[in-house]
């Protein structure tokens, strides 16, 4: 008799522990962002963009047909939507929707984009307008479409609360050209391209060079992880697409009046540098690193969440690291 009712005991105890663990993963995501059954947190999205180098371009169109997290379709985005991506700089973002998820975290978000239709149905569905008012189609290297797969930090949603995850597109690194042929880099090169951060874990950098007129042109500034910045890679062209600056975390054009914003920057420490592009005949890019001087360390520059670091800059005349220009 004492022995059943040891048994019994270790029975209802080992049901008890069960219970338990169904309770527990019953606070956790089933593998569907949009399970109605699961404890709701409110997502959305934004995308925002880093300048693009050629000289030639004043507009830059992509379609977004489709958002997935982990693998599903994120019903928020309500698709498909073209819009030009250069509007999108120096802070600016899109809202690509909202809606409320299961609570919990998440480890891999999709961009799908469309290369043959727009959102009217007609073609192209990326594609660039050139200053002279033509305008080309951005083609993909793996057909009419693909997804840019990125894996956002801190991607959590939390219950009764709103996650924002920001995609920062950067067009300097995702489109190529050859002469007057433009098209999207390698997959794996467009993947690299494209980063998302948790919108309330960002800072930005901002700043001024008080010189900038001084290097009579467009001046563009980069941001890296604090040492990271390579000048013999960065500035010689990687892949098979030769990308400038390749590592570079984001990259912001000098404004007329010097002022620059790097945005959207995950909180840590980081480098700063900046260049001056160029082209030659066949128009590919060339680098004219500048140096720049500042009362405070440019190779140790932090960035707080929710926070703006400020920089007061000046391009020193004489201090041309890379190809010559008159100064």
């Amino acid at each position: 008799m004492r022995k059943q009712s040891r048994i019994l005991a270790l029975g209802v105890l080992a049901l008890s522990m069960f219970a338990f663990s169904c309770d527990d993963n019953d606070s956790t995501p089933k593998g569907d962002i949009n399970d109605p059954d699961q404890a709701q947190g409110s997502l959305s999205f934004g995308i925002t963009d880093a300048p693009i180098d050629q000289a030639d371009v004043s507009a830059a169109f992509i379609t977004v047909t489709e958002i997935k997290v982990d693998g599903q379709t994120f019903s928020g985005f309500q698709g498909p939507k073209t819009f030009n991506l250069l509007e999108l700089q120096n802070g600016n973002s899109l809202d690509l929707g909202q809606g409320n998820v299961a609570a919990g975290s998440y480890s891999s978000l999709e961009l799908v984009i469309d290369a043959e239709s727009d959102a009217t149905g007609s073609g192209p569905g990326c594609y660039i307008l050139k200053t002279d008012g033509t305008k080309e189609k951005l083609e993909l290297a793996s057909g009419n479409a693909t997804s840019i797969t990125m894996a956002p930090s801190d991607f959590k949603v939390e219950e009764n609360a709103n996650t924002e995850i920001i995609m920062d597109f950067d067009l300097r690194k995702s489109v190529k050209s050859s002469g007057d042929d433009y098209s999207f880099v390698t997959n794996n090169e467009l993947n690299a391209a494209v980063r998302a951060e948790n919108k309330a874990m960002t800072g930005a950098i901002k700043g001024k060079i008080d010189n900038a007129a001084a290097a009579s042109g467009k001046v563009v500034v980069y941001v890296y992880e604090k040492g990271t910045f390579d000048a013999s890679t960065e500035t010689s062209g990687q892949g098979s697409s030769d990308i400038m600056y390749a590592n570079a975390v984001s990259s912001a054009k000098v404004n007329a009046d010097g002022t620059f914003n790097l945005s959207f920057l995950s909180e840590g420490n980081y480098e700063i540098q900046c260049d001056k592009p160029e082209e030659n005949d066949s128009g590919l890019g060339l680098s004219t690193l500048l140096e720049l001087e500042s009362n405070v360390d440019l190779s140790n520059v932090g960035v707080n969440a929710g926070a703006e670091t400020n920089l007061n800059l000046s391009l020193k005349l004489d201090g041309i690291l890379g190809s010559s220009i008159n100064l």
